[in-house]
This record gives structure tokens, sequence and C-alpha cells, in this order.
């Protein structure tokens, strides 16, 4: 078999396999948005976007929105870490 028949018959295997990869990917992103849009038509039937929005946390905040028991925590684990880890 002459070396350009092998090269073609490469060329065309990866036309085809970059065909249906690119046709994947799109069935891919299609899919991701429908199941995107399905889920805020749930959310939104259900009324749970009312229900989030009804109740910000407002207990615990620090500056910039920061939760000062969950600063603390961190704090503690990351000085637990360092320290038995050196």
């Amino acid at each position: 078999m002459p070396i350009t028949d092998l090269l073609m018959s490469g060329v065309n295997l990866m036309g085809i396999g970059m065909t249906i990869v690119f046709t994947f990917l799109l069935v891919l992103v299609f899919a991701m948005k429908g199941m995107s849009k399905l889920a805020l038509f749930v959310t939104e039937r259900q009324g749970v976007s009312e229900t989030l929005s009804s109740h910000p946390l407002t207990t615990g905040q620090g500056q910039a929105g920061m939760r000062g028991d969950l600063v603390a925590v961190i704090t503690a684990a990351i000085n637990t870490y360092r320290t038995t880890h050196q």
C-alpha cells in the first residue's frame, strides 16, 4: 500500500473522529443549556427564588460579608495544619 493511500486513510479517519467529537460537544452544550432552563423553570414554579430572597443572612456577618465564626474556624484549622506539618 503506497504512503499516499495511508496518509489519505489517516486524514479520513481524523476527519471522522473530529466530526464525531465536535457533534458530541454541540449536543452536550445544548443539553446543558436545556437543563439550566429547566432548572430555572422548576425553581420559579416552586417559588424557591422568592423564599431564598426573603431570608437573607444577616446574623454573624462581619466586614465585607464574612462570618466571624467561620473565619475563626478556618484560621484555627490553618494554624493546626501548619504546626503539625512542619
